[in-house]
Parts: C-alpha cells; structure tokens; sequence
C-alpha cells in the first residue's frame, strides 16, 4: 500500500511540474503572438503610402509601355514552393495543417497542368527543412530563426533568393504557402502566388495581417482608392531619376515587404497554435491533477483505516 502511495504521488509531482510548465509557455506565447502583430501593424503605413505611390507610377503614360522584369510571366515549367513552417514543436497541429496542403498543392497542381514540371522548394523553418528533406525532395534554400517578431532586414536573404533566381529563370513563379492569421482561435493555411509580382495581392497581403476580432482589429489604415489616396492623386509629382528607375527599384522593396508581412503573419499563428496548444496541456494537467489527488486520498484514508483496524485487532487479542 505505500508503494502505491508513493508511486501516486510522483505521478501528481510530475503533472503539476507539466502543467506550470505550460501555463508558462502558453504565458509567453499570447506575448509572443501580440508582438508579431504589432510589429506587422507597425510596418503597414510605409507599405500602404509605397503602394498609393506605385498605383501613380502604373498609371503614367510614360510606363505602360515600360517592361517590368518581376511582373513578366511565362510559361510555367518550374515552380518554387517556399513552405513556412515553425523552428519548434509543440504547437498542435499547427506544421502539420501545412504539410498537407502542400501534398494537396503537388497532387492538384500536377493534374491541372496535365504534366509533370518541376517542383523546387525553399523552407523557413526547421519543421519545414526536415519535412522537404524527408519526402527527398529539391531543397534551394532554408532559412531559420523567423519564428519570433522579426525586423525587416531579416526577411532580405529569403527576399533575394525569390528575386534573384526569377529573373535568371531558375523557376518560373514562385507559391509561399503559410498560415493566414484571421483570429486567435483559428488560422487558415493558404497558397499565395508571389510571383510574377501582383500590385493587388501585395495590397491583399498588408491588409491580411489585421485580425477580424480582438485588439488589433480597429487598427486599419485607409486602402487604396481611400481618403488617403484621392489627396495624394492630385498631386503632381517631381520624380528623379527617371519613374523606370523608380518603379524598378520601389518594387522589390514592396515585394520584399509582403513576404515580411507573410512571415509575420504566419509568426503570429505560430504562437496562437502554441498558446491554444499549452492551454488545452495546462488544462487537462489540472484534470489529471485532481483525480490523481482523490485517488492518492482514497488510497492513503484506506491505508490509515487498515492501520487502525490491525490496532485495534492487537488490542482485543491482548486483552
């Protein structure tokens, strides 16, 4: 009998460890998930004035004739799949909602095309990076540390690989599939088409990151076509050098912003899948907890009653 009471409670011992454990971790997940959407929101007013001066630029009548080498498609014969995943475990199904859309992706995209071309991957991620790795796949990239708010620059090596091997024909576009942010509670995994490079899904993109419910849902700037931009259209702009020169540099720029806001984004699900993860953990630790606790009472008060009972057995027989 008192090997069943120690061996219950080691076991209560190891479960209240487990759930402060990951009451601590889901603590610093929901701090985690804020700040990546603080950080995308903090980002967003940059990315909406480039994309009102961009949406002039397009319209001048001096650049429709104006070839834009990221915006060029062709025929597709090799795709780039970048697959963002997280760095660590323990964050539900969260790497593995992922996973299988990129089997969906594979199965669905080779029929449509009605041919086999070639797939090519990229992986943010250490998840990402064993899972490409795992299939034997083609891996050109890998990029890791993204898991937590990044800054700006960081996102400059995945950028310039996306860019870089576009325009020398290594492939010809490229998909990002990642987690879409929508609430706390529940995320969407999404296929995105980043290139050839489209003003409006870059739009798209900034304005994803606001979720539909919660703190930051408020914090919206104006869209284009806006308040905002209606000002700015009146307005008649001096640009030096030439509005080529601009347009091709301002588009990596705004380029390499949307696969930050991507990041970001999928940053932020990360930590909501963790959060939610170590609460339903911290959560059944408590359960587990209170019913190890009643049978550790159960099996101690029948222990001090046979106790009491060989006790009381003694005395009689003596007397």
């Amino acid at each position: 009998m008192a090997e069943s009471l120690q061996n219950i409670k080691s076991r209560l011992g190891a479960v209240k460890n487990i759930g402060q454990i990951t009451k601590a971790m889901e603590v610093v997940s929901a701090t985690k998930m804020r700040k990546s959407q603080e950080a995308a929101l903090g980002s967003r007013p940059y990315a909406f004035f480039a994309l009102e001066l961009l949406e002039k630029l397009l319209k001048s009548d001096d650049l429709k004739k104006i070839n834009i080498p990221l915006s060029a498609s062709r025929e597709i014969k090799k795709t780039l799949v970048v697959v963002v995943a997280s760095d660590r475990g323990l964050a539900g199904s969260f790497n593995s909602q992922i996973f299988r859309a990129v089997d969906a992706l594979l199965a669905k995209d080779n029929f449509s095309l009605q041919l086999a071309h070639e797939f090519v991957f990229a992986a943010v991620g250490k998840k990402a990076e064993n899972y490409v790795l795992k299939n034997k796949w083609n891996l050109c990239g890998k990029f890791q540390g993204f898991g937590d708010f990044i800054e700006t620059e960081e996102v400059t090596p995945l950028a310039e690989l996306l860019v870089s091997g576009y325009l020398k024909g290594d492939f010809d576009r490229v998909l990002i599939i990642s987690t879409h942010f929508r609430t706390a509670l529940f995320q969407d995994v999404l296929v995105r088409q980043i290139l050839p490079f489209d003003l409006e899904k870059i739009e798209k993109t900034v304005k994803e990151i606001v979720p539909e419910h919660g703190k930051f849902s408020e914090a919206v700037a104006p869209p284009l076509g806006g308040s905002t931009a209606k000002s700015v259209s009146g307005i008649d702009y001096i640009l030096e050098p030439t509005p080529a020169e601009i347009l091709n540099s301002l588009i990596p720029y705004l380029f390499k912003m949307q696969v930050y806001h991507i990041i970001l984004e999928a940053n932020a699900s990360e930590h909501s899948a963790r959060r939610v993860a170590m609460k339903s953990a911290a959560d059944n630790a408590d359960e587990i907890s209170t019913d190890l606790s009643i049978s550790y009472n159960k099996v101690r008060q029948a222990s001090i009653t046979s106790e009491l009972i060989e006790i009381t057995g003694t005395q009689s027989a003596l007397v």
